[in-house]
């Protein structure tokens, strides 16, 4: 695996609406028969890194190369040297799995002569050739996705790339995701693998090496053991007992960094820190089957315009139920949206909540309080458990529990960017609109 299948150079990526810094000069290569996987929160930049590399997206500047050929001047040739897998299905669930990887086979040119065994070779790659005349819309997350990768797989692509390819899916149907993705690899082509996962475990299985990006950069690159092995000690993990002000978090850190033998603090999990939109939903029946991600990505684009805030809240009561069931960082958020002629057109309780927040007289309920959680990385974790303890009374807060542990990847990723990986937002219209454009591109 010496040979580089993938380079990088210099990467940079503009978007000139909003003006914002997507990809911040990045550089790294992936060898032939490599497993290589992408991790980073939203905003990270992998996305955009992804789809600079799949031509969806051209760079503002720097150097690509992905079998050899720069994506900028052979971007077909790119296109044929890859497979894609979307994170949102782009099957058609009226079609069968059959007709599904025929109308790719065509996307994709393959002479007629050839789709009926090229589909065949992949249904059996992929253990579906007894569901292949049934219709999608039967089939269960895990055929779906597997199907997802027969459709990728169909024109023999050099590299492939997976995007959350097991997002959602039951642990068994997981891992049967995995030994698929190890066949491909270790197999007589020993394709090359570029993945973006939300799941450590999944990183930790299956990837060669690792990539961390925050914030447009690579701010980590190496092996899973290396990457764990910077880490030296033991990881401590300490959830406290409801407390009410989420402004207290930092004091709780700065205080316990104190403590000798602390190397880093990160805060895993806060409720306080969550954004409404990241609630559960409890849909009414005629909506069932609207992706909540949809909502969601909808209520996010509400939240900067009050105008349309109000709309929603007086049409949808789940739109005013998730503003009631909001952190108070989020109601204050919207709060500072409302001028004084806009608070009068906003239905109760809503409004008598907005005023309480701009006259700074609102208290949260007491069911508002939250559960924190610290990770704390140390060299010697039962010399200073002790130590630690006392500082926590000392600050009179109470402890749920506590786990010890050696470092794992999670700790690495909570070490490089300081907060637990976070959930990418997706639409099935974002991903069938990457869809569409690959196929505008091969015309």
């Amino acid at each position: 695996m010496s040979e580089n299948i993938i380079e990088v150079k210099n990467l940079t990526k503009i978007y000139k609406q909003g003006n914002v810094l997507a990809v911040d000069d990045v550089s790294f290569s992936i060898r032939k028969g490599e497993v290589f996987a992408l991790l980073g929160p939203n905003g990270a930049g992998k996305t955009t890194t992804i789809s600079i590399l799949a031509t969806i997206l051209h760079p503002t500047s720097g150097v690509i190369k992905v079998n050899s050929h720069d994506v900028l001047k052979d971007p077909d040739k790119v296109r044929k040297s890859i497979g894609i897998v979307f994170q949102e299905s782009a099957v058609d669930s009226e079609m069968t799995g059959w007709e599904n990887l025929e109308l790719h086979a065509i996307l994709y040119g393959i002479p007629k002569k050839e789709r009926k065994q090229k589909i065949k070779e992949v249904l059996k790659l992929v253990d579906l050739e007894d569901k292949a005349n049934l219709y999608v819309k039967n089939y269960s997350g895990g055929m779906k996705r597997r199907l997802e990768i027969a459709r990728g797989l169909i024109h023999e692509p050099k590299i492939l790339f997976l995007d959350e390819p097991t997002l959602g899916l039951d642990p068994q149907t997981r891992r049967k995701i995995w030994e698929k993705i190890k066949e491909l690899n270790q197999g007589p082509s020993h394709m090359t693998i570029l993945i973006t996962t939300h799941y450590m475990e999944e990183a930790d299985e299956l990837a060669h090496r690792i990539c961390i990006m925050d914030k447009g950069k690579i701010i980590a690159l190496d092996t899973s053991e290396n990457l764990k092995k910077q880490i030296s000690g033991d990881i401590i993990d300490i959830q406290f007992e409801k407390i009410k002000n989420p402004g207290i978090l930092p004091k709780i850190i700065s205080q316990l960094k104190q403590v000798e033998g602390i190397k880093n603090i990160s805060l895993v999990d806060s409720s306080a820190s969550k954004d409404f939109m990241q609630m559960n939903m409890n849909l009414p029946p005629g909506m069932k089957n609207i992706n909540p991600q949809m909502i969601r990505a909808r209520m996010q684009e509400l939240m900067s315009d009050p105008k349309k805030l109000i709309k929603a809240w007086k049409k949808f009561p789940m739109a005013s139920q998730m503003f009631l069931n909001a952190p108070l960082e989020a109601k204050k958020r919207i709060a500072n949206l409302f001028t004084p002629d806009l608070i009068e057109q906003v239905p109760e309780p809503i409004k008598e909540i907005i005023l309480k927040i701009q006259k700074d007289e609102y208290i949260e309920e007491t069911s508002s309080k939250f559960e924190p959680k610290i990770s704390i990385s140390c060299e010697n974790g039962s010399r200073q458990l002790p130590p630690l303890i006392l500082k926590i009374n000392d600050l009179h807060l109470q402890i749920k529990n506590i786990n010890m542990h050696q470092p794992t990847l999670e700790d690495v990723f909570l070490h490089y960017t300081g907060s637990a990986i976070r959930e990418e937002t997706s639409t099935p219209t974002k991903e069938i609109k990457k869809f569409i454009q690959m196929r505008k591109l091969r015309k």
